[in-house]
């Protein structure tokens, strides 16, 4: 059966920046990604480059920023006053936090630098900017149950916390 809508993959992955430097490996985690093809579970640029793949086959795809997770924006950054922490949680750079948006959705991000009173945080996601390389090898590729088909996150991925589902 071949990549397509309303079918279940599993792939693994190792995500890698231009360089060749490993930022992360479904095979090293043993955690292969699975999704509902067509649903944004994954980068666009991913669900176009599998589609009508099989089991077995293998691909390389190289993605812009603007493919991936768009442009480093310094508006990404802001500083938040450390009351808005728990008072008996001890902040250091590179913690990462959610906090809820207007819209109810959770919005990670990360603490670049605590300097008395004030936290600075960005908002950024943490390989935006960057130039990535995506090997993927797909494992499976099935047709999605009706419970598939109308959960709406069916990612049962280790690396949702990376973005890469």
């Amino acid at each position: 059966m071949k990549v397509a809508e309303r079918t279940v993959v599993t792939m693994d992955y190792e995500l890698r920046y231009p360089d060749g430097e490993l930022i992360e490996s479904s095979i090293e985690s043993g955690q292969s990604l699975q999704f509902v093809y067509g649903r944004g579970e994954i980068l666009e640029a991913l669900e176009k480059a599998i589609i009508d793949k099989e089991p077995g086959d293998r691909i390389t795809v190289t993605l812009s920023p603007e493919e991936a997770y768009g442009p480093w924006e310094e508006e990404g950054q802001c500083v938040i006053p450390r009351q808005q922490f728990p008072q008996d949680l001890e902040l250091e750079e590179g913690m990462m936090f959610t906090m809820d948006s207007e819209d109810g959705r959770q919005v990670p991000f990360t603490i670049i630098n605590v300097s008395g009173n004030d936290v600075v945080v960005d908002f950024n996601h943490p390989l935006a900017g960057e130039t990535l390389v995506f090997d993927l090898y797909i494992r499976d590729v099935r047709l999605a149950t009706l419970e598939e088909l109308t959960n709406k996150n069916s990612c049962s991925s280790g690396s949702c916390d990376k973005g890469c589902c």
